[in-house]
């Protein structure tokens, strides 16, 4: 065998493609540490695993996102690091991997060493040649995050626009897609459809012609001008039904400042609306009431001055002596000025009651003197209509109590009058009882009942309205204004009570009522009634103050003149100084130093207020009582005469003998 040696270029042939090769593998494993230090460094997680679901590879981004070491990682089934929420889906993906059907951007959720919830986003294959899955997963935990506080936000502005009733929008010109929220749906009631091509006409169709003309115009000068636009106005829904909205657009500008959207908000402002009407409303109906009130206040100071001279000087004449005619005459004349009186008092208190500003004054009564003093008061009518005037007072009703008197006896005045004017034969009874006590409260009944006309039963509740009466011929025949009852309803309603009544037509009625009352803790002294009796003033008291200098501010004549009088009367001897109105009043004071002022209000150049003012600046006469006298009895009047320096009050027409009473009462503390 002849062996032939090779040439120098076969060997150096040889020499290159074993160079080659060896180049080819350092390249290749070059390559393969590059891929594997790609695959270390990644921060995606990185695994090749089995179907007996354990990972044979993982890189150390599993250990660094999942917590666990390698060991821990490889050692254990990769669905217990799986949420248990997320194991069922989890499986079933897996079960469904195959060569056709990789999976893409599955998520699911895994418990980490220290108890926190990561978020992956997996991509994974099978290798049928090993049957092993080659996946890589990405961490979107802050994804995930960011994600959850979107859909908050807009849950939170939805919820906001909805609690708002706030709807926005955008439009892009360029586009023309218009974008809706979901409140502004609600608020146009208009169906949501997803690229609905008719949602601007739907839109326009709940306009007035007016109001969608302007509109086009406001939105044509927005983009024209690039300005912002703001409309209020009405829509009309399908069902008739109206709506107040508030729109706003502004403009959206590109880099060169051309207009290419708008964006608004839309704004439901029915309810504001109405609560403005309602405002409004009030204020008018306040503003007429307060007109009324100052109506009422003037026309009662209007009345009450002539009334003053009717009634003081008609009080004055029956102290004189008449023949029977005159006499009856003049009673005749001081019981119609004491009616009107009545009226005017009645249509103060329900101006009062309606504007709200009568309160209540607390004190001890007692029972039976107020009943049987109220019972006096018709003694006369009812023995002159021969009717048997009855008061029955329970023994169980306490004697005293906490009330306000006045109040209560004019509730029962009102009863006892109505049924003395409808009852022309039989009786009339007041009965007072005890309906239920405990602790320190009595429940006490009043009742009025009579044999009178009675009450139709149609008639029934028409006759606790202001101003109304069973019919029209009643007023004709027997008088009145129709407001006794309703303003007794309605003090009884400041205590939670109200009127009730029984009645049959022709044969009588009953008027009741009941009121808590807090019982007085004394011993009951049931006596007997004693009438009340007045002792005239002494003589001697008119001898005792013969040296007065009292001033008199009135600038009505007819009034000046009934002041006169009454002081005259208790003080013959005393020296009077007259003053026409209030600025000749404070300069009087100055000039003769007077030992009592009665002052008019309303008066000429200075009224009695700002004149009371004047004198108390001047310290010097701060002694000097000033008696109010007016006309003007409203809530209030007597807290503003003591406001502005007055010492007391009395209101016209004057009664001789409160007159007497406030003033002694002064001359004797000054």
């Amino acid at each position: 065998m002849i062996n032939v040696k090779p040439t120098y270029e076969e060997l150096l042939q040889k020499a290159n493609k074993q160079e080659a090769i060896i180049k080819d593998l350092i390249s290749e494993k070059s390559l393969i540490a590059n891929f594997e230090f790609f695959v270390n460094e990644s921060t995606d997680l990185v695994c090749i695993a089995d179907f007996n679901a354990y990972y044979k590879v993982v890189n150390p981004a599993f250990t660094k996102v999942l917590g666990y070491s390698k060991e821990e990682l490889l050692s254990k089934p990769f669905v217990d690091f799986v949420h248990p929420e997320d194991l069922e889906k989890t499986l079933a993906e897996v079960q469904f991997l195959t060569n056709n059907n990789p999976t893409i951007d599955f998520e699911n959720r895994y418990i980490t060493q220290n108890g926190n919830v990561v978020h992956l986003q997996w991509k994974s294959n099978l290798n049928s040649s090993n049957n092993l899955i080659y996946a890589i997963a990405r961490d979107i935990t802050e994804t995930k995050k960011t994600q959850e506080k979107l859909l908050a936000s807009e849950k939170s502005l939805n919820e906001a626009q909805r609690i708002a009733k706030i709807g926005s929008w955008d439009f892009n010109l360029m586009t023309q897609e218009l974008n809706w929220s979901d409140e502004l749906y609600k608020i146009f009631e208009v169906k949501n459809e997803p690229n609905n091509p008719n949602l601007y006409g739907e839109y326009l169709s709940r306009f007035a012609p007016e109001d969608a003309e302007q509109l086009n115009v406001n939105v044509g000068n927005t983009i024209a001008n690039n300005v912002p636009y703001e409309m209020e106005h009405q829509i009309v829904l399908d069902n008739q039904k109206t709506k107040w909205v508030f729109c706003t657009g502004v403009p959206i500008v590109d880099d060169n400042k051309n207009v290419i959207a708008l964006k608004g908000v839309v704004q439901d402002i029915t309810q504001k609306k109405q609560i403005d009407e309602t405002i409004k409303a009030k204020e008018n109906a306040e503003a007429a009431n307060k007109a009324k009130s100052d109506f009422l206040a003037n026309m009662s100071h209007e009345i009450r001055t002539p009334l003053n001279g009717i009634v003081g000087f008609t009080d004055l004449l029956l102290k004189t002596n008449f023949d029977k005619d005159q006499l009856e005459y003049l009673n005749t004349v001081n019981e119609s000025a004491n009616t009107l009186m009545d009226i005017i008092n009645n249509i103060l208190d329900f101006s009062k009651i309606e504007a709200g500003k009568l309160e209540l004054d607390f004190e001890e009564i007692d029972v039976h003197e107020l009943s049987h003093q109220i019972i006096n008061l018709f003694k006369y009518e009812a023995n002159y209509k021969k009717i048997d005037l009855i008061i029955n007072i329970d023994t169980n009703v306490p004697q005293y109590i906490i009330g306000d008197s006045i109040r209560l006896k004019q509730i029962v005045l009102n009863l006892l009058s109505n049924a003395m004017k409808f009852t022309f034969s039989g009786h009339i009874r007041l009965n007072v009882n005890l309906v239920e006590e405990k602790d320190n409260f009595s429940k006490i009944k009043f009742s009025v009942k009579d044999t009178g006309i009675g009450i139709k039963i149609k008639n029934q509740k028409k006759i606790f309205q202001s101003f109304v009466q069973a019919d029209s011929t009643t007023t004709r025949k027997y008088g009145g204004t129709g407001l006794g009852l309703a303003i007794s309803n309605q003090l009884l309603g400041l205590k939670n009570s109200e009127l009730k009544l029984n009645s049959t037509f022709g044969e009588g009625s009953e008027f009741f009522f009941t009121i808590e009352f807090e019982k007085v803790n004394k011993k009951e002294e049931k006596l007997s009634f004693i009438p009340e009796i007045r002792v005239e003033s002494e003589k001697k008291v008119s001898k005792q103050h013969s040296d007065l200098k009292i001033l008199i501010a009135e600038d009505n004549k007819i009034n000046m003149l009934l002041a006169k009088t009454l002081i005259k009367n208790l003080f013959a001897k005393c020296t009077i100084i007259e003053a026409t109105n209030g600025y000749e009043a404070v300069q009087k004071v100055q000039m003769t130093i007077p030992d009592i002022v009665l002052m008019d209000i309303q008066m000429p150049i200075l009224n009695g207020y700002n004149a009371s003012l004047e004198i108390r600046k001047l310290n010097e006469f701060n002694h000097i009582p000033i008696i109010a006298l007016t006309a003007g009895v409203l809530s209030g009047e007597r807290e503003r005469c003591l406001e502005h320096g007055m010492s007391d009050y009395i209101a016209k027409p004057i009664i001789q003998s409160e007159l007497e009473e406030t003033v002694f009462k002064w001359l004797k503390e000054s």
